[in-house]
């Protein structure tokens, strides 16, 4: 009997740390299986899903959203964020599923015994990790989440979809970050603005960033690179900081314990996608 297939999923695929970390769990746990990147085009979903020739996969952009219709069943959060990142084969079909959000909350507990429970939130971005952020925010009874987005559109979008157990009205839309700063505890950038071609910028410049108490936490989910413009500037003036490779890391270990119910402990599976930066 040939090993069983588990891939990462979207298109273009540039190089994932993915395989790394999860051949590793394999290996680990005698598991006969095998994980790939599979690059592949919107067209193509349907009849890769249809041939059932993976045991289960991940998924990334641009596939999240549109996965879904070819799924027998999402869970609750999958249903709530609206996008899947994990897939698993049951004897009834594929059920897709939603770790990013838990893994954020998995990446916070781990790196400083942080909760967002009670916290006052500003969340910059408004596309698919932002969404799986909100639930994770609701979820540990946030005490407001401000979202920040030059298209209005989406923001509203986002919070209209954001109804889990009715407490949506702690999510609100954000015209002026700098209103609500000093009050903020936890700064979030969800945005691709630190990263390849913007490199050198930041979501927040420094006069901003010391509108912030001094207990503030500014978290950047980026992890290429680890030290983003925006995390430099809050670690220049004393602020405390986490970037992104404990989500990747999170997002991770939950997707193995959906598919087999046991997985990498969390700083070891970190460790492993840091070596492979």
């Amino acid at each position: 009997m040939s090993k069983n297939k588990y891939a990462v999923i979207g298109y273009p695929l540039g190089y994932s740390l993915s395989p790394l970390m999860h051949n590793h769990f394999f290996k680990k746990e005698g598991i006969d299986a095998s994980y790939i990147s599979l690059p592949i085009k919107t067209e193509d979903l349907k009849k890769m899903v249809d041939t059932g020739e993976y045991a289960g996969f991940n998924v990334t952009i641009p596939h999240k959203e549109s996965i879904l219709p070819y799924l027998t069943k999402v869970t609750e959060a999958a249903q709530t964020i609206g996008a899947v990142n994990t897939v698993k084969k049951t004897a009834t079909g594929y059920i897709g599923t939603n770790t990013d959000g838990d893994g954020f909350l998995l990446m916070l507990k781990h790196e400083k015994n942080l909760s967002l429970n009670d916290k006052n939130i500003v969340l910059y971005g408004a596309g698919g990790a932002a969404k799986a952020i909100c639930y994770g925010a609701i979820k540990s009874g946030a005490k407001s989440l401000y979202i920040y987005d030059p298209d209005q559109q989406k923001v509203e979008s986002l919070v209209s979809k954001s109804k889990y157990d009715l407490r949506y009205n702690i999510i609100r839309f954000l015209k002026d970050p700098q209103t609500m700063l000093p009050q903020t505890d936890i700064v979030i950038n969800a945005t691709p603005i630190g990263m390849e071609k913007t490199i050198n910028e930041s979501v927040l410049n420094l006069s901003e960033l010391k509108l912030l108490p001094k207990h503030a936490y500014v978290i950047d989910i980026i992890y290429a690179p680890l030290q983003t413009q925006l995390l430099k500037l809050a670690n220049s003036i004393g602020l405390q900081t986490i970037n992104g490779i404990g989500m990747l890391a999170g997002q991770g270990v939950l997707a193995e314990d959906y598919w087999f119910n046991k997985s990498l402990p969390y700083e070891e599976a970190k460790t492993l996608l840091l070596n492979g930066l």
